[in-house]
């Protein structure tokens, strides 16, 4: 097989503190409206929860330049993010994409697509 793609793929997962979870919420939402109004290669970005305490986002950029670019212009909103979570994040997507990422989330697990479109 071969690997036909450039995306990159971010999954940021917050384990949330007892009673954070609509300020939580909130945040990311209001992330979702800066990167859909200012990133035209963001592909999607998706906001998901699961019980009382746990959320997830969904999303993936053109290439490892756009999702660089989502970062340096979110890297504010991170501090607030861990007021209210624990967060752990995988990103996903083809070696020499993600490998400029390295350095901005030092702590991330980071999977390089072997194969895919």
């Amino acid at each position: 097989m071969s690997l036909d793609t450039t995306m990159v793929s971010i999954h940021p997962h917050f384990t949330i503190k007892d009673g954070k979870m609509d300020q939580c919420i909130a945040l990311l939402e209001e992330i979702l409206v800066l990167t859909k109004a200012n990133e035209p290669d963001c592909l999607f970005f998706n906001i998901t929860s699961c019980g009382s305490n746990k959320a997830y986002v969904r999303e993936a950029y053109k290439d490892g330049a756009a999702a660089l670019f989502h970062l340096k212009n979110m890297g504010h909103m991170i501090p607030k993010l861990f007021e209210v979570s624990d967060i752990t994040v995988q990103v996903q997507g083809p070696a020499k994409e993600i490998e400029p990422l390295k350095e901005i989330l030092p702590d991330a697990d980071f999977y390089e697509a072997i194969s895919g479109f």
